[in-house]
């Protein structure tokens, strides 16, 4: 496939070896260097900083910069060419400039759950290794040309066009898409795009490439102009595009795999795809090495990888196999004559589902790497979005040039004004057209059942296993059948139907979630509790769900986690009591539409505001109560829960007193016999927020005994962990789910003390991240490597 190739062979081994570098255990390159180097400068040290602003960009009303090439010194040491970021509520510092700051350093920070998002690793891929905060002082130069940032205002002023004549959501979605401006791309819109598989279109990508510069090449050809003249004024137009919308990945990568044809028309040489993509490649990673982890650089170029390795010889396959039909028909069948109209309707369509369906295909394990779900509906939905892109690039570009040419949403339009105004307005009105009917159909798709399948995050070698088998059918199948009909015709129509076949057959595969092993996941939600529980045999538990210190824990924590563990829904969703902290990710979850089950409380559980909003919640959803009482078991073959508080009939004005807890039991059963194997046989209690008094009570009733896993109650609280409790039950492993910094002073110094008299290992969330307990012991998330 790349044979004679020099320069793509180069290139390509360039690119592995800093792959093999980030993602091995052994980074034989340096590629983290600098992240490492960033990590002495001690956190909260003033320091002053020397560089240069090569981005800006509005985020939640402050104005975040990018300095690149920049001097750090600090009371402690120094640091060269490295990275930052830092905010102000001013956009008064241009682009490019020269810049002198001081202020206090602060380290991303990393994430402490698996699927959750990463700042650390994010600007990490970026080139970016820390940020400066509590700004004392700072000053800029540069030259005249610099201080006119003319890019940026030139961007807000088109983002004022649309905002001045579009509804909000559809004003953001206009600016991210013509001018790589999301500072006001509505969170919603841009989710549902995301999951319905239609969110590449708010990136400045390879589409505005086609759709602008090669537009204008073409017309200045064919209008007679020489190669050199279209090339440069085409290429010119390139390069300021990516300018003005900020130079993102994606546009670096199709702006210069742009240029590169340019070159090869003037020079007279044959473009090719590969070598022009490995070397933009080249280009972006001997700059900042960790592209390679970054999102946008993998779908970027994963992209043009599977258009030009999977999805090009499958259409080709396919257009071949019309064209041998319509040449196998007889000269009167018109149908399939050159001119039926409606035979080049079909062929379109057929054409566009085999590129829309290769794509998926092809894409599959980036998508799901990266959001842990795929939407189903992507391949038709694509079909219907991505024709009248290009009217809404275009028409959204000029729109807005015109616009800012003329001042509009900046000032009073009278006069001349009134004009290019009513212009402005009559274009946009065709985009709002067609963005409304974008949020229409995605919102319909979304509502389809199954429209986001969730998958699971798949290790490194499935991932490669895969794309092997993907490139075997695609080249392997037709050097096998070769091969076998060697001298005779070979049938396309079988061949294509084979393909086909092998291909959904292969998506399926990756779409089919795992049962998983045995193992249970408390998770780090700062000040609350939230455990996930795999039994093995296909079933999903969780305990509580909640957090009094992390915002939206259910949208930013939960859900994340769920996706990444393949769980798209949960069978028993046990809840000990109604306390924020143990249920506001669970109400949030409901309110999204997530599938649960069963949702378990305590008979005994008061009523209160809390519940009843549950419950409503839980009907909405389509969700069973039930109630587990005194000696109630709830699990399935492998995994039991049996609850041992509170006694029947009590009542207490501490909703504390009457937590659900559980003692649950895992055995590993045989396949065809319900004895056990007796090598595995797990015990676990997890008693919400009991006190003392209660656990004390639990202790001598005989329900419970030794146990291999402890969640210590009420997040370590010193009026809980009772000594008699943690006797009788003399647990292996202690967890401690709370906040590091926290009202309630958790874990307090006595219910420490006591633990370690009485547990073999103690973990705290707040130090370890999700603590995790399997078949191979314990895992702690943090203790991982993190680059």
């Amino acid at each position: 496939m790349i044979q004679g190739r020099v320069l793509c062979r180069i290139s390509l081994l360039i690119i592995l070896l800093i792959t093999i570098s980030a993602y091995a255990p052994w980074d034989f390159l340096g590629v983290y260097d600098k992240a490492e180097a960033a990590t002495l400068l001690k956190e909260g040290q003033i320091a002053k900083a020397e560089g240069y602003i090569y981005h800006k960009e509005i985020k939640k009303d402050k104005v975040l910069y990018y300095v690149k090439n920049a001097s750090v010194t600090t009371g402690s040491g120094s640091l060269s060419k490295t990275s930052f970021i830092f905010k102000l509520d001013s956009d008064v510092i241009p682009n490019y400039s020269k810049l002198n700051i001081e202020g206090k350093v602060k380290h991303f920070s990393s994430a402490t759950n698996e699927g959750c998002f990463d700042m650390k690793k994010y600007y990490n891929s970026l080139g970016l290794y820390f940020e400066l905060t509590d700004i004392g002082m700072y000053d800029f130069s540069c030259n005249c040309f610099v201080e006119k940032d003319l890019a940026y205002k030139i961007r807000q002023r088109i983002s004022l066009v649309y905002n001045s004549c579009l509804p909000g959501e559809e004003a953001g979605f206009l600016s991210s898409v013509v001018i790589g401006e999301k500072s006001g791309l509505d969170g919603e819109l841009k989710a549902l795009f995301q999951n319905v598989g239609i969110a590449h279109i708010l990136a400045v990508s390879g589409l505005h490439i086609s759709v602008i510069c090669m537009a204008v090449y073409r017309f200045l050809r064919k209008r007679g102009r020489g190669f050199v003249v279209c090339g440069l004024l085409a290429g010119s137009i390139a390069v300021i595009y990516g300018l003005l919308t900020g130079g993102s990945v994606s546009s670096i990568r199709a702006i210069g795999m742009f240029l590169i044809y340019l070159l090869a028309q003037i020079t007279g040489e044959s473009y090719d795809m590969p070598t022009a993509m490995a070397v933009i490649g080249d280009f972006l990673l001997l700059g900042n090495p960790l592209f390679i982890k970054n999102g946008s650089f993998i779908f970027s170029f994963g992209a043009v990888l599977g258009i030009y390795f999977i999805v090009l010889p499958l259409n080709n396959a396919f257009t071949n196999y019309f064209i041998y039909l319509r040449r196998s028909k007889k000269p009167h069948d018109k149908f399939y004559s050159d001119e039926s109209m409606i035979h080049k309707l079909i062929q379109y369509i057929c054409s566009s589902l085999v590129f829309s369906f290769g794509m998926f295909v092809a894409m599959l394990p980036l998508v799901t790497q990266l959001y842990h779900q795929t939407p189903l509906y992507s391949v038709f939905l694509n079909l219907i979005v991505l024709p009248f892109m290009p009217v809404v690039l275009g028409v959204g570009l000029i729109a807005g040039f015109i616009g800012a040419c003329a001042g509009l949403g900046t000032s009073a339009l009278i006069g001349w004004k009134m004009f290019p105004a009513l212009l402005v307005k009559i274009l946009l009105l065709i985009c709002h057209f067609i963005i409304y009917q974008y949020e229409l159909l995605s919102d319909f798709v979304q509502r389809l059942p199954g429209s986001a399948m969730v998958v699971g995050y798949r290790s490194m070698w499935s991932v490669v296993i895969y794309y092997l088998i993907l490139l075997l059918i695609v080249y392997g199948l037709d050097y096998i059948e070769k091969s076998i009909n060697s001298g005779k015709k070979i049938n396309q129509r079988n061949t294509i139907l084979i393909k086909a076949g092998a291909l959904i057959f292969i998506a399926i595969l990756w779409l089919y979630p795992p049962k998983g092993d045995f193992e249970i996941d408390i998770l780090d939600v700062g000040q609350g509790d939230g455990i996930f529980i795999n039994s093995g045999d296909g079933a999903r538990f969780f305990i509580d769900g909640g957090s009094t210190s992390s915002d939206a824990v259910g949208q930013y924590t939960l859900l994340p986690f769920l996706k990444y563990k393949g769980a798209g829904s949960i069978d028993y969703w046990f809840l000990s009591h109604m306390d924020l902290d143990h249920v506001s990710g669970v109400l949030e979850l409901l309110e999204q539409g997530y599938q649960i089950d069963n949702i378990v409380l305590s008979a005994e559980i008061p009523e209160g505001e809390t519940l009843s909003q549950l419950l409503a919640l839980a009907e909405h959803n389509g969700t069973n109560i039930l109630y587990m009482k005194q000696g109630d078991v709830c699990g399935t073959r492998n995994l039991s829960f049996t609850c041992v508080y509170p006694y029947p009939e009590m009542v207490s004005d501490d909703v504390n007193d009457l937590s659900l807890c559980l003692l649950m039991q895992y055995e590993n059963h045989g396949i065809l016999t319900r004895e056990t194997d007796g090598q595995e046989n797990f015990l676990a209690f997890f008693g919400g927020d009991i006190a003392a008094e209660q656990e004390h009570a639990i202790a001598s009733s005989g329900l419970v005994e030794h146990v291999d896993l402890l969640k210590v109650s009420h997040h370590g609280s010193r009026f809980s962990s009772d000594f008699s409790f943690l006797e009788v039950l003399s647990p292996d492993v202690a967890v401690i789910s709370c906040a590091k910094i926290n009202r309630y002073g958790h874990p307090s110094a006595e219910a420490i003390e006591r633990l370690e008299a009485a547990a073999g290992h103690i973990y705290y969330t707040m130090n370890s991240g999700r603590v995790r307990m399997n078949a191979s012991g314990v895992d702690e998330y943090i203790s991982e490597k993190l680059f």
